[in-house]
């Protein structure tokens, strides 16, 4: 039911992978002397380049010693790409934005034939749909390496840019992308809501492995986004080590068996009465007296799917306990946070954060067991849940938890896997599941 494990990188191998930068792609990106590349070390630390980057040879050449697992690029364009400020850096002057490419990312969590070539449906939609409502030209669509596809296009309005404040001049550009951005999302395509208006946003490189599949971030050649991904996807370069494409989602439903069951109810007393059988998760840390993850299905009066996940983001933010991955049966939001946490700090802040029921659970039981896979009636599995994403990675530098191991294993056998840094790490590696029925 596991995510293959990533390759075994060693700096050897990476050295010898990029040692002549030539696959590496920037044509795509014009002057690339006046992009910001960064990337994460086999050694943990992000880095980011400390000189104008304007080939493939050159980015390679700042590599050693520290060789990259995973590459990206900025989405901008700058006057001095060298030394980027932060954007709620007060304490430097703005820095000049020249040029922000218009990016859509798509995911389909976890890495699959299957998923992919949802992705790549959608990935289609949104360029015919951009095609056909906006001036946007068209550069080209990516696969990511990994579980989707980045839409990369230009804007030929250059209005915004004539602004000679640089401060108002991005923020003109952000707000100009978040109304494109509400558009395409309220349109029903399932882009990633927070890439497209963000200047300061790093994608992954084309030409570079992605370190958790060892598989390529490619640009589709002409025609291959119209073509199932199966047609295709074996012409992707990938290193030796890359982990295989399976066919379909890591993680199985098993078939369950109800017994003494009653004859189904009308679909709409469904609620209310016919029972259903899950698999449910325990937010007790295993091997720890007192420490408890956070699993937890968000409550339905805090809206839509992505209103309760922008509202519990904003509490579990608060509580500096990131980061949450976040999953979705089709009507609600599920959070997870694989934190080893005490039940005191949990009882004392829950509450504050509109999560009555999990502390009234953790407070009279000491945990709680939580449903994490689709309810099985008599016509089979309904509302199987979809991994949305992982968010609040910043928050995780304060959070003086340490992870919890089974979580963190639940959390990417659910395909969305987290990226741990550093911090110690509490518990058994097995999380604790059970088959429960339920009404």
């Amino acid at each position: 039911m596991g995510v293959a494990d990533p390759p075994e990188w060693t700096e050897e191998v990476l050295r010898k992978h990029y040692a002549d930068g030539l696959g590496i792609d920037l044509s795509w990106l014009g002057k690339p002397s006046r992009h910001q590349f960064r990337w994460r070390s086999l050694k943990g630390p992000w880095i980011t380049a400390r000189r104008r980057i304007s080939s493939g040879r050159a980015l390679t050449g700042v590599f050693d010693g520290a060789m990259p697992t995973d590459v990206y690029v900025s989405t901008s364009s700058w006057l001095d790409p060298v030394n980027l400020p932060r954007l709620k850096d007060t304490s430097r002057p703005t820095p000049i934005l020249l040029d922000h490419m218009v990016v859509f990312d798509i995911d389909m969590r976890p890495f699959c034939t299957s998923r992919l070539e949802k992705a790549r449906k959608a990935a289609l939609s949104l360029r015919n749909w951009l095609l056909e409502n906006t001036d946007l030209e068209i550069q080209h669509v990516s696969f990511s390496g990994s579980k989707g596809f980045h839409l990369v296009a230009h804007d030929p309005d250059r209005s915004l840019f004539a602004e000679p404040d640089p401060a108002k001049r991005e923020e003109a550009v952000r707000e100009q992308r978040k109304s494109l951005l509400d558009s395409v999302i309220e349109a029903g395509h399932p882009v990633d809501p927070v890439v497209t208006a963000d200047t300061r946003r790093i994608i992954r490189l084309p030409g570079t492995v992605h370190g958790s599949t060892g598989w390529e971030c490619t640009i589709l050649e002409e025609g291959w986004l119209e073509c199932p991904v199966a047609e295709w996807v074996n012409s992707i370069p990938r290193h030796p080590m890359a982990v295989r494409l399976p066919a379909r989602p890591p993680i199985s439903l098993p078939r369950l068996s109800l017994p003494g069951r009653r004859k189904k109810r009308p679909r709409k007393q469904a609620d209310h009465g016919p029972e259903y059988a899950s698999l449910e998760v325990s937010s007790h840390v295993a091997g720890t007296k007192d420490r408890s993850a956070v699993v937890v299905w968000l409550p339905s009066k805090w809206g839509d799917v992505a209103e309760s996940i922008e509202k519990a983001q904003v509490a579990f933010d608060a509580m500096d306990i990131g980061p949450v991955a976040y999953l979705h049966d089709g009507e609600r939001g599920l959070a997870i946070v694989p934190r080893a946490i005490p039940r005191d700090f949990l009882m004392a802040r829950l509450p504050r954060a509109g999560l009555h029921q999990l502390s009234h659970e953790i407070r009279r039981f000491d945990h709680s067991w939580v449903r994490i896979t689709g309810k099985m009636d008599d016509e089979g599995w309904e509302g199987e849940l979809e991994p949305i994403t992982v968010l609040g990675y910043e928050t995780s530098e304060r959070c003086s938890h340490p992870w919890s191991a089974s979580h963190l294993e639940l959390c990417k056998r659910l395909g969305l896997p987290i990226r741990q840094g550093g911090g110690d790490v509490a518990g058994g590696s097995e999380p604790s599941i059970r088959v429960a029925v339920r009404r």
